[in-house]
């Protein structure tokens, strides 16, 4: 019922836009896993509405608890999805047969995994500063709280978090 009726609220111009802005979570940028998507220091509003409306996506920023690391908030990006297969070697990593973050290489990837149901690959964007899937395995969709939305300070580098649609570029009607 209540998901019915924030589907029917967010159609209306702008509502959307105020509901998120009112339930948004800040987070302030510790370290540099995520560089140079986000810096140290850099804060940041995530939108706790997003994934009641619909699942996470493959690109998005995202802010997540861990089982493994109560309390801790992560701030990291979507890589793979339920029912993709993720191998691991070392910062290497291959999702559905595709290595990640370089240049292709020769050769199979080693054996991998498939996600569950529930499960999603999330990783930084900056592998060597990173505490991500690969140390701590998967995380389940109930920890993945919020989607990135905006940098907001410091307010020279305020922009957007918010991935774009194949083709489509941020300022397109």
């Amino acid at each position: 019922m209540v998901d019915k009726l924030l589907r029917l609220l967010v159609r209306l111009p702008g509502l959307y836009r105020l509901l998120a802005f009112l339930t948004a979570r800040r987070a302030i940028v510790r370290g540099w896993s995520m560089y140079p998507t986000l810096a140290p220091g850099e804060r940041a509003l995530f939108d706790r509405l997003a994934y009641r409306l619909g699942a996470p996506a493959r690109g998005e920023v995202v802010l997540a608890g861990h089982y493994a690391r109560p309390g801790l908030l992560l701030v990291k990006r979507v890589a793979g999805l339920p029912g993709d297969t993720v191998a691991m070697d070392g910062d290497r990593c291959w999702v559905n047969g595709l290595r990640l973050g370089a240049e292709p290489e020769d050769g199979a990837p080693p054996p991998g995994r498939l996600l569950g149901d529930d499960e999603y690959l999330l990783l930084g964007d900056a592998p060597d500063f990173s505490t991500d899937s690969r140390e701590l395995g998967p995380a389940r969709r109930v920890e993945i709280q919020a989607r990135g939305w905006m940098v907001y300070w410091p307010v020279q580098r305020m922009r957007s978090l918010v991935k774009q649609p194949e083709g489509e570029t941020e300022g397109q009607t």
